[in-house]
């Protein structure tokens, strides 16, 4: 095999290779009964790489996405509400109760072969000039949530990393010191300041290589300041920890919520657009903000179909929803909805379109 096709090969493997494992699951998912990925058989593995890596003409957008250089001052300037920032893909900068909070921060490529999955666009706001940031939340160890740079360099920073249990590891393998880690297991809390943080159930895996599944734990997580409580799911597929979440813990005045990288192939990790918005209607959170889309590729849809369903479905069922372009600060004056995706020119589909799930018990507020 040449090299170049071999590093692909390697590449695929690290990034996508827990689909395919038929290994038993380790400890997290049995501890946490948890589903896990379902497997693939390797001549499927391999079809699904060939248009991963090959057909890339639809799934990666045509020309540079919209964005706006936020006005920081303003972003950081007192309030009694939630402020926040979306940089693409799951990445989020919060201010909540004048407490800066970076969410899944991934500021360069999302796999460990730095010239495969990169991002469409660069950040619109590079590490070097963002605010001090107080605390880094983390969902789980996957590369397009878990970016070692980013990391690495917040090395000699103040700021704190709130992580699932295990993962502190790769952070203090990174250089951060232990006694700045904080590692929670589902339904522990810690407060900091006047926030309280939650690490709260997901249906997902964890795992950066070819022997290391699930041995770290993946996470959705709650944030909660003086007046207001957000949800943040990570990465998960549809299940019955959403309407738990909710009857326990909500109601949520904002939920972001996975809306991307879905395959009928791997229905257990990711969500469809109408189980996103189901997944919604369960929490009992009054607007959804659609992430983990936008910035990466890593399924086999058109790159914009995701927040195309999802916008189209949340207006059909009466559903508030913010879709701010990169960049854009969005706070309780100012909630973007525009379909700003149809300003960019891309090709069209000729793929056969993924199956769309229709939830025959769909709830309504």
């Amino acid at each position: 095999m040449k090299p170049a096709r071999l590093t692909i090969v390697l590449a695929f493997l690290f990034t996508f290779g827990a689909l395919m494992t038929t290994t038993s699951p380790a400890a997290y998912t049995n501890q946490d009964k948890n589903k896990g990925p379902g497997s693939m058989k390797l001549m499927e593995t391999l079809s699904i790489m060939k248009r991963v890596f090959l057909d890339k003409s639809e799934r990666t957008p045509k020309a540079r996405l919209p964005e706006i250089i936020p006005d920081l001052k303003a972003f950081l300037a007192p309030s009694e509400f939630l402020k926040f920032i979306w940089f693409g893909h799951s990445t989020l900068l919060l201010n909540l109760d004048s407490r800066t909070i970076l969410i899944d921060p991934v500021f360069h490529n999302a796999s460990p072969v730095s010239f495969l999955i990169q991002r469409f666009q660069p950040p619109v706001v590079k590490l070097k000039d963002l605010p001090p940031i107080d605390t880094i939340v983390i969902s789980h160890d996957h590369y397009d949530h878990l970016d070692e740079k980013t990391v690495r360099f917040f090395k000699d920073k103040t700021t704190r990393f709130l992580v699932p249990k295990g993962v502190g590891a790769h952070l203090r393998d990174w250089g951060i010191n232990d006694s700045r880690i904080t590692e929670l297991g589902w339904n522990e809390s810690v407060h900091d300041h006047e926030i309280t943080f939650r690490a709260v159930p997901a249906q997902h895996f964890s795992g950066r290589g070819f022997f290391d599944r699930n041995e770290t734990l993946w996470a959705s997580w709650i944030i909660e300041g003086k007046f207001e409580k957000i949800y943040y799911s990570g990465d998960s597929g549809y299940g019955p920890h959403f309407k738990e979440i909710g009857n326990k813990y909500g109601p949520f005045e904002y939920a972001f919520i996975e809306n991307g990288q879905y395959n009928e192939r791997w229905p257990d990790v990711h969500m469809q657009p109408e189980e996103s918005l189901q997944a919604l209607l369960d929490l009992n959170a009054e607007t959804i903000i659609p992430v983990h889309w936008g910035m990466f590729d890593l399924s086999l849809h058109h790159w914009a179909e995701p927040i195309i369903r999802t916008h189209t479905i949340a207006r059909n069922w009466n559903i508030p929803i913010i879709t701010p372009r990169l960049g854009e600060i969005v706070d309780s004056s100012h909630r973007p909805n525009s379909p700003w995706w149809e300003e960019v020119a891309f090709a069209k589909t000729e793929t056969v379109p993924d199956r769309h799930i229709v939830i025959p018990e769909l709830t309504t507020k």
